[in-house]
Parts: C-alpha cells; sequence; structure tokens
C-alpha cells in the first residue's frame, strides 16, 4: 500500500510522538502487532502492512 507524503503525515500525527522512529527514507510505527514500517518510493510511502497482516491471518 502506498500513500501521499501529506496523508501519511496526516496519520503520523494521530499517533504519539513516542511510537514513531523516523531515518532518511523510512518511518517505522511500534504497533501492538509488531513494527510498522514506510520506505519512500519516489514521491510516495510504501508498506508492506497489509498484506504481511492478511497472511499472518492465512498462517493461523
Amino acid at each position: 500500500m502506498c500513500i501521499s507524503a501529506e496523508a501519511l503525515a496526516v496519520f503520523l500525527n494521530l499517533l504519539a510522538a513516542s511510537l514513531v522512529t523516523t531515518e532518511p527514507g523510512r518511518i517505522v510505527i511500534a504497533a501492538t502487532s509488531g513494527d510498522v514500517h514506510w520506505v519512500a518510493v519516489e514521491e510516495k510511502w510504501c508498506t508492506m502492512a497489509p498484506q504481511f497482516d492478511q497472511q499472518r491471518r492465512r498462517d493461523l
């Protein structure tokens, strides 16, 4: 899943700053089910979290 930088900024503003770690080209959000990594891809930010979650549910 990929979203615009603006949409990611809105989402991040809803979270506690202590849950978010940043480094150039990567943002990591600490979640109860595991860290979610957002990676810069051209002008968008992308994560594989929905696919990982779907796979986890299939493996149960």
